[in-house]
């Protein structure tokens, strides 16, 4: 596989995020079909968000640190309690044994993203020639096909959704063992030899990250209840499928010409653009009132969500120092977790509330917030870097 890298690492990426697609897109109606309501199914989700944003960087500090715990047993470890999890839920379970089965199984799926993100960084920190940022597009394509085939499905056999999403967790463990090297395994020793807390040595990225969780706050808000804000101006189900679909369609173009558009104009520039784009995207919505206003939206993620995810992911391989790059993914994807566990967590009691559009507005102001705060300390770790 080695031999062809990028589509190797393009089949890797994809085979997690058909998987991913199951855990992030139809937990809400899988579970519902089980009989657990909305408001169980969020306070799930947040736990799951919650658990994996304390395993991710544990993980990954012990993959730096330890000679026995490395990268490819993590890896395969996660992958096989995802399938021995889902494999016990296709048998039938105690309503309480289920919650359990689908938490572990969900949470070590969220778990295993930056690590998945970590090993095509890995080959490329080594002078491969591995175009991460289109290897990436690829599997944003496939997570957007197979949310139409989880959806059809959806509507023959709700346990086909699970049997998929065990067989995609199959592809991934089969790949990690496969693109998974030696050289990659572990940091040994030399990471034991870092002095200092992480929020020592990176003050700044933290600060960014803190700024990162409350934009995700508001994208998150708009990605779990799109269909709220949707019917609140007027539009229904129909109209979710096509602004899901505009989405997908302009965010893999994005991250196929990334490399390009970050070699002409410098990632951090780029980061720093689309962060204050996606802070103000919901303005297009709440301006024009319209379901158009929510395609207008969705159609921003070109310049918005698809380059700041990348130009961030990049950002914290870069800044890192080589045995902590793992770490660095870590808390980027834990980041997101937590903004994940405050979206899940208020979002519907916002709207309960307040209605959707009034829920809109206030998760508007937290993004921009969060964008300010993001900007200044990337400006402040411009200056630390350039010392």
């Amino acid at each position: 596989m080695k031999k062809h890298l990028n589509a190797s690492n393009a089949l890797y990426l994809s085979l997690y995020w058909m998987s991913a697609c199951f855990v992030y897109g139809y937990t809400r109606l899988y579970l519902g079909r089980m009989g657990f309501t909305a408001d169980q199914v969020g306070l799930l989700l947040a736990a799951e968000c919650a658990a994996a944003m304390v395993l991710q960087p544990l993980l990954a500090r012990a993959v730096e640190r330890s000679a026995r715990l490395t990268m490819r047993r993590v890896l395969l470890g996660m992958c096989l309690v995802v399938l021995v999890s889902g494999g016990l839920l296709l048998l039938p379970q105690p309503k309480g044994v289920l919650v359990c089965l689908f938490a572990t199984m969900s949470t070590m799926t969220m778990t295993i993203q930056p690590f998945v993100n970590a090993v095509g960084f890995g080959y490329v920190n080594r002078g491969e020639k591995l175009n991460w940022s289109a290897t990436r597009g690829v599997a944003s394509l496939a997570f957007a096909v197979f949310s139409k085939v989880y959806a059809a499905l959806a509507e023959i056999r709700m346990s086909y959704l699970l049997e998929m999403y065990l067989l995609f967790t199959a592809g991934v463990l089969a790949c990690s063992l496969m693109l998974v090297g030696k050289e990659m395994e572990t940091a040994g020793p030399r990471a034991r030899l870092q002095q200092g807390s992480l929020l020592k040595s990176y003050p700044a990225f933290f600060g960014m990250l803190l700024g990162a969780v409350l934009l995700f706050f508001q994208h998150n808000f708009l990605e779990a209840y799109l269909h709220d804000v949707i019917v609140a101006v007027g539009g229904g189900t129909p109209e979710l499928g096509t602004a899901l679909l505009i989405g997908a369609l302009v965010e893999a173009p994005m991250m196929f010409l990334f490399a390009w558009v970050a070699h002409r104009f410098g990632s951090g520039r780029v980061m720093k653009v689309s962060v204050l784009l996606m802070a103000l995207k919901p303005w297009l919505i709440l301006l024009l009132g319209s379901v158009w206003g929510v395609y207008a939206m969705r159609a921003s993620h070109f310049f918005s969500f698809a380059p700041f995810l990348l130009s961030l992911t990049y950002y914290g391989n870069e800044r890192m120092a080589e045995n902590e790059k793992v770490t660095g993914q870590a808390l980027i994807t834990g980041a997101i977790s937590l903004s994940g566990v405050f979206s899940y967590l208020f979002g519907g009691m916002l709207i309960s509330a307040w209605g959707a559009i009034r829920a809109l507005q206030f998760c508007t102001f937290v993004g921009m917030a969060g964008g300010a705060l993001f900007i200044l300390f990337a400006l402040l770790d411009d200056r630390r870097a350039a010392k």
